[in-house]
This record gives C-alpha cells, sequence and structure tokens, in this order.
C-alpha cells in the first residue's frame, strides 16, 4: 500500500491466543466504510513488513501475558523499542493510538499496553487517541466497542480527513443524527460522544421505540425494514412455561455432558421451543428479553461478510488417521515438538463427598522430548466432547455428511478483506473431525457470531431476540446471558431451533480449539520420564441458557478416559492418608495423550538453595510445590550421600489451604512426610469449611499469613526469600496481594503507596512469582 494514499495509517497487533487480532482485523474491515485505508501487521513483522520510524500515524491493538509480559509475537518488537541507546526524539514523527487487552483478576493489569504507552512517551510520540484498557474479567467489548466507535473520528481528523460519513462504495455523505440501526458502510454514525468515548451514548433520544419495534437495516440497495412482528413463522419461543428437558441432576456420559438425546432435540426443534429455561417472563432471559430493551430500536454491528464456501467430495473416503491433527499448525507457547504420551496411573485425591473432585495424573513421558524442572506447565491437546460434536452434528443437519470428505476454499469477489483459510483446518476434512479436533465449540461467542446467526434465523422473535443481544443496546444482556453464562454455539442452536447456519460461515467464526496447560507437580531427579500433574473436573451446571450439564473439555475427557483405571486416597481411622497400591495396568491406545512443554519457565527453584522459599498454593495450586519438595528432598539426600557438608538448604515455607481437612486435603500424606523429613519447614494449613468448634482458627491462607507475618517478613524483607503464589487469580491471589500490602504497610511503619513500591521492587527482582489462572 502507497504511504502516501489519503486516510492510511499503520494498523498493528501482538496477540497470544486470537482476541487481539480478531479485534484489529474487525478494525480493518470496518476501515474503508470510514473512509480509511489501514496498512495491517502483527508485530512480528517489525522490520519485514513495517518499520515505525517511517510511519506518521499508528493504531496497536496487544494484549498482556504472563505477568505483564507482552505476548510471543510481540517480543522481538519490545526488545527493539526499550533499546537504551534511542534517542529521546526517535519517534517523534508518530502519532499513535492503542487499545490493551488484559484482565483485572491479575495483578499487573494492561501492564504490556502501558509499557508500550510508557515508552513511546519517552521516544517522543504522540497520543493522537486516549488509550484503551480491556477487561476480560468484565468483557472486552465494554471498552472494546466505545473505544473503536470514538476512533473513527479522532482518525480521519488525525489525517486530515473531514469528519463526513462515508458510504461501503466510497461516497461521502454529511454526518447526520439518524435513528440508529445497524452499523453498516452505508451508516457510520455511530451515536457516540467522540470527546467521551467510554460514556453512555447520547443518542437515547434519536432511538425509536415503537410496541412492536422494527429493525432497519442500510444496504448497497437501499433501506429495508425487518419486522420483529411474528408474521413469517409460526413458530414461538415457549417463555411461558419451564422447560425441564435438560435435567441438571442426570449423570455425565462419557464425553462429559448430561445426556441431552437426539430424539429430545429433533422434538424440541419440531415444535419450535427453546430447551432452555424461559425464567416464566419474570425477567429477561437467553430467549426473551423485557422493557426497555424490547421496545428499544437496535444499533446492530457490521455483518461479517461470507468467505469460505464448504465442497464435500462424496467419493473420496477418509479415515480418522489421514486427517492431520489442526491442520499441523504449530500451537501457541510450544516449547517442544507435540509428542504422545502414556498416562500410567489415575489417583483420585478427594473424597467422594467433596466439593470437587480432584485427580493426580502420572504420565508416562519417555518418548516426549521433554525435560522438565519442577514448576513448569506442559499442554494437553483434547477434542471436543463427542455427544456435544454428535448433537451440533445433527442440529446443523448435517448427520449424512458428517463422514464425508470436504474441502474449504475462498468464495469468489468475497468483500471480506485479507480473507485466508484457517491454517488450524486440514486442506481435506471432515465435518466431524473439523468439530472434533479444530474448532472450539463450548467458547461463549462473540457478538459477530451472533450478528451472524441472524441472518439464519427464520422466526421473528427469534431473529428480534438475537439481534438484541449482538445490539449496542443489548450489551447488559450479552454479558449476562452469553458471556458469564458460558454459553456455548450448540446452546444458542438449541434454544433458537428456526437458526440454521450453513456450516462455512461457522467454521468462519468458530475459534480454535486451543490446548489446555497444567502445572507439573513432580520432580525429574524422581524419574525424568515420569511426569505428574493435578486438577480439578470442572462441573457446569444445567442453568443460565445451558441446555445440558457439563464438564470442562479437557478435564472432563480426562476423567472419563481415567476412570478404568482411577484408584482412590482412603484415609484410615487415625486420619492419615494411606494411598492405595496401584495395580499393574495394561496400556492401551485410550491411555494416550498429546502433549507438548511450554515457553514459561520463571515459576522454578532457586539455583541457590540457600535462598529461603515462601510458597502459597491452596488447593490444586499446591502442585508446583509437590515437584519443588520432591525436587529438594531429592537434593538433599544426594548431599547426604556424598557427605557433602558445604551446600547449605535454607527454609521453606508453605501456606496450603481447602474446604475440609478429611475431605480434600491434596497430597496430605506426602506433605506431613516432607515435614518429618524437614524438607519442608513449615506447614500451614486453614480449612474454611470446617467447623471450629468455638475456637479461632484460621479459614485461608491470608489469615496464617497474618498469624505469621512477622517470620513471613523477616524471611522475605530480610533474608530475600523469594514468594511463590499458585492457583486461583480471581479472588486468592488478589487477596494475598491485598495482604502483603496490608503487612508490608504495618511491619515498616509506611504508608499505602511505599509498600505497594516495595512489593513492586520484589516483583522486579523477580522474589515474587506468580502462575495463577481464572
Amino acid at each position: 500500500m502507497t504511504k502516501g494514499m489519503q486516510g492510511r495509517f499503520l494498523l498493528l497487533y501482538g496477540s497470544q491466543t486470537g482476541q487481539a487480532k480478531a479485534i484489529a482485523e474487525e478494525i480493518y474491515e470496518n476501515a474503508p466504510h470510514h473512509g480509511l485505508q489501514p496498512e495491517i501487521h502483527c508485530l512480528s513483522m517489525t522490520d519485514k513488513k513495517f518499520s515505525l520510524e517511517k510511519e506518521a500515524c499508528m493504531v496497536m491493538v496487544v494484549s498482556t501475558t504472563g505477568d505483564g509480559e507482552p505476548p510471543e509475537t510481540a517480543t522481538k518488537f519490545w526488545r527493539r523499542l526499550k533499546k537504551k541507546t534511542l534517542p529521546g526524539d526517535h519517534l517523534a514523527h508518530l502519532n499513535y493510538a492503542i487499545l490493551g487487552l488484559g484482565d483485572s483478576n491479575y495483578n499487573n493489569f494492561c501492564r504490556n499496553p502501558k509499557n508500550f504507552e510508557q515508552r513511546f512517551e519517552e521516544l517522543g510520540a504522540k497520543q493522537f487517541y486516549p488509550s484503551g484498557f480491556a477487561d476480560d474479567a468484565v468483557g472486552l467489548e465494554v471498552v472494546v466497542e466505545p473505544w473503536i466507535d470514538g476512533l473513527w473520528p479522532v482518525l480521519r481528523k488525525q489525517l486530515g480527513l473531514s469528519n463526513n460519513e462515508c458510504t461501503s462504495n466510497g461516497v461521502m455523505e454529511p454526518t447526520e443524527n439518524k435513528s440508529i440501526t445497524q452499523s453498516t458502510g452505508d451508516d457510520s454514525d455511530s451515536g457516540t460522544d467522540v470527546d467521551n468515548p467510554y460514556g453512555h451514548r447520547k443518542s437515547h433520544q434519536d432511538v425509536e421505540k415503537r410496541t412492536s419495534p422494527d429493525v432497519k437495516i442500510q444496504t448497497e440497495a437501499g433501506t429495508r425494514t425487518m419486522s420483529n412482528d411474528n408474521r413469517t413463522n409460526p413458530t414461538t419461543l415457549n417463555n411461558d412455561t419451564e422447560n425441564d428437558k435438560a435435567d441438571a441432576n442426570q449423570t455425565s456420559t462419557d464425553s462429559g455432558t448430561s445426556p441431552l438425546t437426539q430424539d429430545s432435540l429433533r422434538t424440541n426443534q419440531s415444535e419450535g421451543e427453546t430447551v432452555v429455561d424461559s425464567t416464566q417472563n419474570k425477567g429477561p432471559s437467553l430467549t426473551c428479553s423485557v422493557p426497555p430493551l424490547s421496545e428499544s430500536g437496535l444499533t446492530l454491528p457490521l455483518l461479517p461478510p461470507a468467505y469460505l464456501e464448504v465442497q464435500f467430495h462424496k467419493d473420496l473416503v477418509m479415515s480418522p488417521d489421514q486427517l492431520t491433527l489442526q491442520g499441523s499448525a504449530s500451537y501457541p507457547s510450544a516449547q517442544s515438538d507435540v509428542s504422545m504420551a502414556t498416562i500410567v496411573s489415575a489417583t483420585k485425591l478427594t473424597r467422594d463427598d467433596a466439593v470437587k473432585t480432584a485427580l493426580d495424573l502420572e504420565l508416562d513421558i519417555s518418548d516426549a522430548p521433554i525435560d522438565y524442572q519442577p514448576g513448569d506447565a506442559f499442554s494437553i491437546i483434547c477434542p471436543n466432547p463427542s455427544a456435544e460434536v454428535d448433537l451440533m452434528i445433527q442440529r446443523l443437519g448435517l448427520v449424512e455428511q458428517a463422514d464425508i470428505a470436504f474441502s474449504l476454499q475462498l468464495i469468489a469477489n468475497t468483500k471480506k478483506r485479507r480473507a485466508t483459510i484457517p491454517d488450524y483446518i486440514p486442506k481435506t476434512c471432515t465435518v466431524r473431525h473439523v468439530l472434533t479436533h479444530c474448532c472450539d465449540i463450548r467458547t461463549p461467542m462473540k457478538k459477530a457470531v451472533l450478528r451472524m446467526l441472524v441472518e439464519h434465523t427464520e422466526n421473528a422473535r427469534e431473529k428480534r431476540r438475537l439481534q438484541e443481544l449482538c445490539s449496542k443496546q443489548g450489551i447488559n444482556d450479552y454479558g449476562a446471558f452469553i458471556r458469564e453464562g458460558c454459553v456455548s454455539i450448540l446452546d444458542v442452536l438449541i434454544a433458537f431451533p428456526s437458526c440454521n447456519p450453513p456450516l462455512g460461515r461457522l467454521l468462519e467464526h468458530l475459534p480454535r480449539l486451543l490446548p489446555r496447560p497444567y502445572s507439573i507437580s513432580s520432580s525429574p531427579l524422581v524419574d525424568p520420564k515420569r511426569l505428574h500433574f493435578v486438577f480439578n473436573i470442572i462441573e457446569f451446571p444445567h442453568s443460565h441458557g445451558r441446555a445440558m450439564a457439563r464438564q470442562g473439555v479437557c478435564t472432563g475427557w480426562l476423567n472419563h478416559k481415567t476412570q478404568p483405571i482411577q484408584q482412590q486416597v482412603s484415609t484410615d481411622v487415625k486420619g492419615q492418608d494411606v494411598e492405595m497400591n496401584m495395580a499393574a495396568l495394561s496400556i492401551s491406545e485410550k491411555s494416550k495423550v498429546l502433549i507438548f512443554a511450554r515457553t514459561n519457565t520463571h515459576f522454578r527453584l532457586p539455583e541457590d538453595p540457600s535462598t529461603p522459599i515462601i510458597m502459597i498454593g491452596p488447593g490444586t495450586g499446591v502442585a508446583p510445590f509437590i515437584g519443588f519438595l520432591e525436587h529438594r528432598e531429592m537434593q538433599l539426600n544426594k548431599v547426604a550421600e556424598n557427605g557433602d557438608d558445604t551446600i547449605k538448604f535454607a527454609p521453606s515455607w508453605l501456606f496450603f489451604g481447602c474446604r475440609h481437612k478429611e475431605r480434600d486435603f491434596l497430597y496430605r500424606h506426602k506433605l506431613e512426610h516432607f515435614v518429618k523429613t524437614g524438607v519442608l519447614s513449615r506447614l500451614h494449613v486453614s480449612f474454611s469449611r470446617d467447623a471450629t468448634n468455638g475456637t479461632i482458627a484460621p479459614k485461608y491462607v491470608q489469615d496464617n499469613l497474618r498469624l505469621h507475618s512477622t517470620d513471613v517478613l523477616d524471611l522475605l524483607l530480610e533474608k530475600n526469600a523469594i514468594l511463590y503464589v499458585c492457583g486461583d487469580a480471581k479472588n486468592m491471589a488478589r487477596n494475598v496481594n491485598e495482604t502483603l500490602l496490608e503487612l508490608i504497610g504495618k511491619h515498616t511503619g509506611k504508608g499505602a503507596y511505599d509498600a505497594t513500591l516495595i512489593l513492586a521492587k520484589l516483583r522486579e527482582e523477580k522474589r515474587y512469582r506468580e502462575d495463577i489462572w481464572t
């Protein structure tokens, strides 16, 4: 693209899981409708496809990963940008805007885009539009949508263009206040306050309100009105009675899905009813809205253009072993090749009456090129549940074509810019394979998917509700019934039986099925060819629009896979754990899993064993610390065998917590063994749900931190201990961080600001390390 082209700007993205890339591509697709011509590149293409030194205007969309670090695709760009030899006016010619993605459940929320913002300022670049920091904890769309809406007029002004509207064919029109309908190339007025892009829309008085509201859609051929009266299809939603056809208390099937049968699916579709609960019109639900939303005019997102065409090859017979795994596309964060591991044992660490079920799995990695250290993580490549795939195939009307080979082609003359066939879908594939191994059919849908589904829904009431869920006015309902409810594409297709999207459109929108990461809970010094990890089996009940009860994609799969070999950790009459002897196993193909090592290596033991360590890991967060302590035990044994008294081992502390001492005290026998042998200096446990019989007992790990604050802070601030935190980011890790701030303030006599600086310095020195998740 010619750099002198009118309306041209550079659009960059740095993405770890694909969200930043998708948002940047949305900006790229919509820009021409505003008279703008972006040149888009991944940050990994620095000096190959673009150079900031030659640019005058740049928009960046970038995510945060790890402990506030840049995504892998942005690391090279960041290294070059932060060179100390760059002069202070190095980017004085550059005007920029940044949209950052993060998760406020983590302490360093949007740290990476904020680092970029600070560095651009240090190098003389000028910000022409306020940075946006979108929070995945509450929904990225809450910030992303108004930020993009406000970007267009400011960007046009920055590039010297008048702030008129631009139609899809490039004809400029004066801006007017209109009844906002669909955001298309024919109507770019978003009704957003440009001076306050994060504020409330100020066009409510301009939005038409009717008893039976219509949605007007502007097209190149003119204006057409879609009536939301139920005239075209007699099928109606059952919003008056609660439907109990998908019982949350049903037993899970072998694929981790409650058995909503295909017969019941057929019955529900033929009756035109939804399977999800309707709340009896007492309030909004997935399939039902209430005023004022149900009476409002709607602003719909731009309809993504179709670009994939499916061609079936009936004469081509393909067996599953002929299909390449995700088209041989590389995996994010992979440090090794994908290889096969064998499940050797599966031990249930919790009692049957525990709130959650935790499994410890042991893998034989003899054939895997994985050299790991305690604290490292690895990923498991897992399929979608077969029962849900079967339901998807039936719901899409593709039962007869499910195992017939097909190929994807780009639609000729598609309006999709930079259209490409997803590299994670094999060139020749089957419907069953692509829905089982390639596409994520569980993730809550983006608004763009709902917008596409609108066009393939016949029933007027169903169409209207889908329009509401993807509209600007329906942002609260979208958050409540799609994102927070973890409602999948299958849930929506079951809830809206007249919605029948073609396969090609689904494959355009369904995200890639990503591997699941797990912390290693063993030491290679015990056995370099074996690896342990622990996980809770995630349970999703039937509720909030979910058509069936289900288990986590990977945890449910592993649970089913290991059912024949699962052994129970039992408790004898004295309350001590006794692990049952594992029987010799007959290894079959069903006990194989595909794995690879991950690149994250910051969560490791200190090289110098004389450095004290403080470990905080409630629940399954204890996993890496079991590996730490196994490693230390082997090191201590070796030193004792060699009679080497020059190597000193510093104290090691562990803070562990769970609900009940007798039900879910994970690895209890091992931890008590480590204390008994001196490997673990101090073990402090807390049980949040056990009765205390009137005594004051710590309920959570932060309570024990307060009880032992003097010794903890002495180790941390005076003896240079390393603090490790592993587990839940949303509650535990945040509470631990706040408790440490409180204790540091009391210990040092300093205020909150100075305590924050002390904690920040610990992070900078890599003495406050986290391995946390949401």
